[in-house]
């Protein structure tokens, strides 16, 4: 027996969808943390700044695409970022289990043309922090944070005081082994050099 003529047309649409679903880049960027990967895309998630989640709960709430990701088994947290999400997994998951699972889910978000996160987020950098405290934003903002994207890991402020910049890692860098170096020889001595105020850095 012969389709007709709406089954055809079903057919054909879903195929056009498929399409351009396969259609979308991801591209699998590894990092320095073995249980963390970037996964790159060509269109823009977010506006600016970097977004994390490990609480499904709170991803329903504030973002779908954090939720979609944390609903496949193994993914323990969620970065995302303008045109990256950073995605770690549990030690016993198998990134060859979850990977066309992540990449899919990131291609058909891209599709639906849903917002990423919903966040009206200003800049960093207000007329609330001091002198000092707006130079080690800057520093941050301009040097810092895209050095750390490129290992799909991210940095925020969190305070100074007594000299020490208090920050904490985030993304790839939240457990990934060299985390500590990162902030010691990278973060520290870069803050301290361009800022004599700065005296070290914490984690927190």
């Amino acid at each position: 027996m012969q389709p007709n003529t709406s089954q055809r047309s079903t057919v054909s649409l879903d195929q056009q969808h498929e399409a351009q679903i396969q259609a979308i880049t991801v591209s699998t960027v590894p990092t320095p943390n073995p249980d963390a990967l970037m996964f790159r895309l060509e269109e823009a998630l977010v506006p600016v700044g970097t977004y994390e989640y490990s609480d499904a709960a709170t991803a329903q709430t504030d973002s779908p695409l954090a939720a979609r990701l944390l609903e496949i088994g193994g993914v323990e947290l969620v970065l995302i970022a303008p045109r990256f999400v950073t995605v770690r997994k549990l030690e016993d998951a198998r990134w060859p289990d979850i990977v066309p699972l992540i990449k899919r889910a990131l291609r058909e978000f891209v599709w639906s043309g849903e917002m990423a996160v919903f966040d009206t987020r200003v800049g960093p950098v207000g007329d609330d922090h001091s002198e000092v405290e707006k130079r080690i934003l800057t520093l941050i903002e301009e040097d810092i944070r895209p050095a750390l994207a490129q290992d799909g890991g991210d940095v925020t402020y969190v305070g100074f005081e007594a000299g020490i910049v208090h920050l904490r890692m985030i993304g790839a860098c939240g457990s990934c082994p060299s985390a500590t170096a990162t902030l010691k020889m990278g973060i520290e001595a870069l803050l301290m050099e361009e800022i004599p105020e700065v005296e070290g850095v914490a984690q927190v």
